[in-house]
């Protein structure tokens, strides 16, 4: 255990898996500032560990999350601390960075839904698996912000820039199997058994040498995400600046009414 909100446990082969669990079901495992600090603290302890070949995130009870609890944007937005607010803001990226650079391979388990950041953080593993009943969903226009966290060049480098566009702008929901068809999903499951599917990817990896496969994993992503910074850098500073339009706050505080409704 991290910290209450992200659970990290091991499995056998000799404990070279580790499952690392966003651990606030009865919130639909949102993204608060302790489940972000939980999620990049786990990934330097799992980074440095050498005994473990492979790693799995997934979410408590039957979703694995709706995205970034509305109590980060309202941190970042009404903080009379500047440099706090963007500290704030930028923890969703410091946790794609730090999941997309660990070693080992990495595999998302979802079930459910994969909202906003919390997509932008899956996208940042390795690979996907989702339930059939599952889907990803980009809400961030209807809160009158961007997606942000790293998420748009990986969802880019995914889908391809028209798809990317329709997921991030139109904010519907996409079922599995069009996410599988899509390139964002690797793998569609029956409900409930993304973890067997997982964990059965996990134990192939793990029956293999450690150091050609991880080695492979650096370069296809340094390749691959070459350009990821570069695009995305000014994420925080986009988002503050939603924040200053008439407009999208007007859309952000009617979608809060209607999630309270």
């Amino acid at each position: 255990m991290v910290n209450k909100v992200v659970k990290v446990s091991y499995a056998e082969p000799n404990n070279q898996i580790a499952i690392v669990t966003l651990n606030r079901p009865e919130n639909y495992n949102s993204l608060t500032v302790d489940v972000l600090d939980g999620l990049i603290e786990a990934a330097g302890v799992i980074s440095t560990n050498s005994q473990v070949k492979a790693v799995i995130l997934t979410g408590a009870g039957k979703f694995f999350s709706s995205g970034a609890d509305f109590s980060i944007f309202e941190a970042a937005k009404n903080d009379d601390d500047v440099n706090n607010a963007r500290r704030i803001g930028a923890k969703g990226s410091e946790v794609g960075r730090a999941w997309e650079a660990m070693p080992q391979p990495t595999i998302a388990a979802i079930e459910g839904g994969v909202v906003g950041g919390a997509l932008g953080i899956a996208m940042a593993l390795d690979w996907r698996v989702m339930g059939k009943g599952s889907y990803a969903y980009v809400s961030e226009v209807l809160v009158g912000v961007n997606f942000g966290w790293g998420s748009l060049p990986r969802l880019n480098n995914l889908v391809g820039p028209a798809k990317a566009k329709l997921m991030s702008i139109f904010c519907k929901k996409h079922k599995a199997d069009e996410c599988l068809a899509w390139g964002l999903a690797d793998y569609v499951t029956d409900n409930g058994a993304t973890m067997d599917k997982a964990m059965e990817m996990a134990e192939e990896i793990c029956a293999l040498p450690r150091l050609p496969v991880q080695l492979i994993k650096r370069g296809i992503n340094a390749t691959a995400n070459v350009t990821n910074t570069a695009t995305s850098f000014a994420d925080l500073e986009d988002l503050l600046l939603c924040f200053t339009d008439q407009e999208a706050n007007q859309f952000r505080e009617q979608t809060l009414k209607s999630i309270k409704k």
